[in-house]
């Protein structure tokens, strides 16, 4: 929960231009619904997990920072969210 809490909370405050103009999209998915299926099974992923993708010209681009996350984003949320932002940051360019 933290993982998810704190990276939305580190888009919408820095990123809130880029949500709104849909240059970024901030996604929660359920890998537990049937729906959803394909997407865990593309990037591999059993339980919660934090990506970071980029889109260009029909070309993806990700990043894993579920290990990260995990050891991050509840014991310094600020450092988290600061390395988030710092990618997405990145991956915008």
């Amino acid at each position: 929960m933290a993982i998810e809490k704190n990276a939305k909370e580190a888009v919408e405050a820095e990123f809130a231009d880029e949500l709104k103009n849909g240059t970024l999209v901030f996604r929660t998915i359920d890998i537990s619904e049937p729906k959803n299926e394909a997407i865990a099974e593309k990037y591999e992923v059993t339980w919660s997990s934090l990506f970071i993708s980029k889109w260009k010209a029909g070309k993806e681009t990700y990043e894993n920072l579920t290990e990260y996350a995990f050891a991050k984003a509840l014991s310094a949320p600020d450092t988290f969210k600061a390395n988030v932002t710092q990618k997405i940051r990145q991956l915008l360019k």
